[in-house]
């Protein structure tokens, strides 16, 4: 089965339960509005300045920065000005590029200043009369690998009251662009929809053949700018925020640039933008940063695609503080306590007896506008159905009382607490269904799933997973993550989900009605990720086309979507088709094959895609191979993957014969050799194993004594290398 589409990994599992208290209040507190009038026109009236300034990172040391043209890996140059525009290098077709403008103001600094490594430029903006109490920083890092530019704008209100700002982002061009297209395709448009995020720029005709590719927000995300065009000679992206008292927002967004696009498809759109998404970006935004985020996803330090997100307390339009929250509608919000002498729930899994300190929040029938009544737990479990409440009552802060029925209840949202988050010590792992519903699963029986790969069954319990999540864009199908390093695409089918629940006791899903699988490593990875401050930079790791090595010894393939098979290779020998030779090779020879052919983005002919392939022994080999699969040995499986599907193998440990094995050890023992030439002959040698003898020759160098020989093994492995 050859995949017809490529598919984004979806990687938010691992927090999309870990709930995070949030170090600042600002992002619960910011409001979005459309069409704000500048300071003095509505806004918040400046008023007594408030102690407190932008957030620092901790640790960091700045020195003066030399603003100049920079070149990234990809061999793009950008000319950073003071102000952090960008200006024209060549014939680039941006001619001033990005220029900050807050109320129509144009940002300006004292003095460019840089980390001391380099790596980020950050700039500070000069006093300015017109935007009193604002505190404007730019961020500016430069993106060496993606080819692309990461900017992180970062406002902070010092004064007393609200204030309402429109953050602009102006890019001039040096003649007429052709024309610019969202992610999903659409040109034109001037307010992005709900799954764009970025947008493409072509040249024109007396341009460069390069283009420019703006990512503006999270695709999910509840702010996102409007679009302006300036006869296509400029265009203007627009956020209007409004920045509560003494709080700091951030925008995050880049720029990248590339060869013009052959295709303009959805498939093709999305390989463009990918490297520079919102979620990769949060990889390298410093985490004190990350919680000010209001243009990522949502989340505290993961703003790729939440799988799990609805019916999620925080997507009911309530924000969580130290008091319980009564909605009513869109506006009404009144701040008290609730308490209930008793709730039930009666759903199809069965009824249960819920203790209201482990609610979250209840979700009513709003005078029947919902079909389905909802309970939400600290724990991130949710349930639909009948719910019975005793007694169930709010205290308002202003005094007033009132008593609560299901049936006319819009949402109660509780405060937060320390167990927020927290699973039972017993959960193993957290099950979504297409219902909205929620289930912990605990260790008691070990649940199986059974699904169907493009390339064979694949049958699996939940405690072999990290995460499932369904596919993005596509009707059907899931994602799936061993702990082993696979990663790769089925479709769930067979026997129904067995799990044992602690609060309905025996439970049974039918596979069709799987929506998402979160198991108790995912919420691991997370917490220790978080406490190693690291979190952004694991999860852009998490959310990479596969390109990063997998922890195993065990081979592995890199195949079309971003799918990783962790297995072993079939013994059977590959014939690589040269010029003019047939070279057979045994799997066990292969370091690395790469497919050039989707490598460099074409297709391939009548003959199969061309592949390069590196040998353990020394060598390598290029051409068409005479087999049209390959053979693996997954999960006690044969597979067999079509070639056309693989984008690479590596090998990450050499599979040495005995024969081989003993030849090394003698070798290495005359490396200490009274004789000096029994110490060459044995150096030379040792050196033409090539990578084969690298794992042991390191081990040896570690263990080994001998000065002698230490020396030998390094120079030995320097070669290699």
């Amino acid at each position: 089965m050859t995949l017809r589409h490529p598919v984004r990994p979806i990687v938010a599992a691992a927090v999309l339960w870990l709930t995070i208290s949030w170090t600042l209040s600002a992002k619960a507190q910011i409001r979005i509005f459309g069409n704000n009038p500048p300071i003095g026109q509505g806004g918040g009236a400046p008023g007594a300045a408030i102690p407190g300034a932008a957030p620092t990172v901790r640790g960091e040391k700045l020195v003066p920065a030399a603003m100049n043209v920079i070149t990234d890996k990809q061999g793009n140059s950008w000319n950073l000005e003071q102000n952090g525009t960008l200006g024209r290098v060549g014939n680039s077709m941006v001619n001033s590029g990005l220029t900050l403008l807050i109320n129509n103001q144009q940002f300006y600094t004292y003095q460019p200043m840089m980390t001391a490594d380099g790596s980020e430029f950050v700039l500070l903006n000069r006093p300015n009369s017109g935007l009193p109490g604002l505190q404007i920083l730019r961020r500016i890092r430069v993106m060496e690998k993606e080819g692309a530019l990461r900017f992180l704008e970062v406002l902070t209100n010092s004064n007393a009251n609200a204030i309402t700002v429109s953050v602009a982002l102006r890019t001039n061009f040096s003649g007429n662009y052709k024309t610019y297209l969202t992610d999903q395709g659409n040109s034109g448009v001037t307010t992005l929809g709900q799954r764009e995020s970025a947008i493409l720029v072509t040249p024109g005709s007396n341009q460069s053949n390069r283009a420019f590719a703006f990512t503006l927000c999270d695709p999910k995300s509840p702010v996102k700018p409007t679009i302006s065009s300036q006869n296509k000679y400029g265009l203007t992206f627009q956020y209007n925020l409004t920045i509560p008292g003494g709080q700091t927002v951030a925008i995050a967004h880049a720029v990248s640039q590339l060869p013009t696009p052959r295709e303009f498809d959805r498939q093709a759109l999305a390989k463009v933008f990918r490297p520079v998404s919102i979620d990769r970006l949060m990889g390298t935004i410093p985490r004190e940063f990350r919680p000010l985020m209001v243009n990522d996803g949502g989340s505290t330090d993961w703003s790729g695609e939440s799988m799990l997100r609805g019916g999620a307390v925080a997507d009911l339009g309530v924000d969580r503080g130290r008091r319980d929250v009564l909605a009513l509608g869109e506006r009404t919000r009144l701040i008290g306590s609730a308490n209930c002498a008793g709730l039930k729930v009666v759903t199809a899994y069965g009824e249960a007896e819920v203790p209201f300190e482990t609610v979250a929040a209840v979700v009513g029938g709003n005078r029947g506008r919902r079909d389905v009544s909802r309970v939400m737990l600290r724990d991130g479990q949710v349930f639909s159905g009948e719910i019975e409440a005793a007694d169930l009552r709010f205290s308002m802060a202003s005094g007033g009382k009132m008593n609560l029925q299901i049936p006319s209840l819009d949402r109660l949202v509780c405060a937060k607490a320390d167990a927020d988050g927290s699973w039972d010590a017993d959960a193993v792992a957290m099950v979504e269904t297409y219902g909205g519903d929620r289930l912990a699963a605990n260790g008691s029986e070990v649940p199986m799933l059974e699904g169907m790969t493009p390339w064979g069954p694949l049958a699996f319990s939940l405690d072999e997973i990290v995460w499932l999540a369904p596919m993005e864009d596509e009707p059907v199908g899931h994602y799936v993550e061993f702990k082993n390093g696979t990663r790769c695409y089925l479709f769930l089918a067979g026997a129904p989900l067995r799990l044992q629940s602690d609060v309905f006791g025996a439970c049974e899903l039918d596979s069709a009605q799987v929506k998402a699988v979160v198991t108790r490593a995912a919420l691991d990875r997370a917490r220790e990720a978080e406490e190693q401050g690291r979190a952004g930079a694991l999860f852009a790791e998490m959310g990479s086309d596969a390109d990063s090595q997998p922890p195993t010894l065990h081979p592995y393939v890199l195949a079309a979507g971003g799918q990783r098979i962790v297995g072993d290779l079939g013994e059977s020998s590959l014939h690589v088709l040269t010029h003019s030779e047939t070279v057979p090779v045994a799997p066990r020879e292969i370091r690395r094959m790469v497919n050039l052919t989707a490598a460099e983005g074409g297709q391939p002919d009548a003959a199969g895609p061309v592949f390069r392939i590196e040998l353990w022994g020394g060598g390598v080999l290029a051409g068409y191979l005479g087999e049209s699969d390959l053979e693996m040995q997954v999960r006690g499986a044969s597979w067999r993957l079509p070639l056309t599907d693989l984008r690479e193998l590596v090998t990450p440990v050499p599979r040495l014969t005995e024969g081989a094995q003993q030849d090394i050890a003698r070798l290495i023992r005359e490396l200490g050799s009274d004789d000096w030439q029994t110490r060459e002959k044995a150096t030379e040698e040792l050196q033409s194993f090539g990578y084969l003898a690298q794992s042991i020759l390191r081990e040896e160098l570690r263990t080994n004594p001998d000065p002698e020989v230490q020396r030998r093994l390094e120079r030995i492995l320097l070669s290699i290398q």
